[in-house]
């Protein structure tokens, strides 16, 4: 029996896996979920079951907040990653969710030194960076629900992207080998590792440090250089969604890549229907998420799909909506609102999303 699991879990765990999909690397469509703290556990998984019950293409892949990364080195173990009781609860219940076939972890972090508990990465040396990939794996690797990693680390650019990267390979190799229980009888090619980021940050490294159970997550919404809460109207939305769409197919065709596409179901900080800035009381009006009359993110970034024949590309793996949240705040810790918050509170927008997912 696995550590830390009861029989009811365990038995739960094995009807999970035995309907998860083929293979590692997940098809079809996903969210992100973020459960409210200290709120309510798996706080979104009635509105995926509705919405799941709905429809013949149901949201299949969960993207379920695990924890974060942290750095102590004054401490006997200075390498923390962190997957919360409350965590594994909220992933025990997106399993149950109807349809859903993949349940995959968020891990974040800042990597440039700027909190106490934020290590600048670069200055770590190469073993330093793989003994925590190793303790990453040993983490999560042990949840049997979990069907893989996505790492959310930032920021992604010299000096830090270098060692980002040897702390991306050693986990990758990890997710498809036996040493922390990674492959086991229910995960025979081991869980998926994923990375979110612009299109043009996937290069040729990047698809080569993920290895044959990674892939990207091509970002699809905040497509813009402008200051948080400039919105970019449904065309400027959907030429810079095309452009990108252009970019990551070339790169995957030419490194042998895999991608998933994050599209804007609710507000990002350039895609938002209203943006309330606390500091100033300056309400912006943005465009609406989905509208059956009028120019809309979500039906922009339909098109783009479909123009770009990305359904009948073999490099893509589906798209990934953002995003349920209690809120859309910029900076996370602010209260500078965002709306719509969460999928499906715009009107109309649930039906159209029944009829349109890959």
């Amino acid at each position: 029996m696995m550590m830390g699991m009861t029989l009811p879990v365990l038995l739960l765990a094995v009807l999970f896996v035995s309907h998860h999909a083929s293979g590692a690397l997940p098809r079809g469509t996903g969210t992100w979920v973020y459960d409210e703290k200290n709120g309510q556990t798996a706080m979104w998984a009635q509105n995926l079951t509705g919405f799941n019950t709905r429809t013949s293409k149901p949201i299949n892949i969960v993207f379920s907040y695990g924890g974060d990364m942290e750095y102590y080195p004054g401490s006997s173990n200075p390498y923390q990653t962190y997957f919360s009781a409350e965590s594994q609860e909220a992933a025990m219940a997106y399993s149950k969710v109807p349809g859903v076939q993949s349940i995959i972890t968020v891990v974040d972090g800042r990597m440039d030194g700027g909190q106490d508990w934020s290590p600048d990465l670069s200055k770590l040396t190469p073993v330093q960076l793989q003994t925590w990939a190793n303790v990453t794996a040993a983490t999560y690797c042990n949840n049997v629900l979990v069907s893989g990693i996505q790492i959310d680390l930032e920021p992604f650019r010299p000096p830090y992207e270098a060692a980002t990267l040897v702390f991306l390979k050693q986990l990758a190799a990890n997710l498809i080998s036996e040493t922390f229980g990674c492959v086991n009888s229910w995960w025979p090619t081991g869980r998926s590792i994923s990375v979110f980021m612009f299109a043009e940050a996937a290069t040729e490294v990047v698809f080569s440090a993920l290895g044959p159970n990674g892939f990207v997550i091509v970002s699809g919404y905040d497509l813009s250089t402008a200051p948080p809460g400039t919105p970019l109207t449904p065309q400027q939305y959907r030429t810079n969604l095309d452009a990108a769409i252009k970019t990551i197919l070339t790169s995957a065709r030419a490194y042998n890549g895999k991608f998933m596409l994050g599209i804007p179901a609710a507000a990002s900080t350039h895609e938002f229907t209203t943006y309330v800035d606390q500091d100033t009381g300056i309400v912006k009006q943005g465009y609406p998420m989905y509208s059956a009359t009028a120019d809309s993110y979500i039906v922009e970034a339909y098109g783009a799909i479909k123009a770009n024949n990305l359904t009948s590309t073999a490099a893509y793996l589906g798209e990934a909506l953002w995003g349920f949240s209690a809120k859309m705040a910029y900076p996370s810790n602010s209260n500078n609102l965002f709306t719509p918050s969460s999928p499906f509170l715009t009107p109309g927008e649930e039906d159209y999303l029944t009829k349109r997912l890959s």
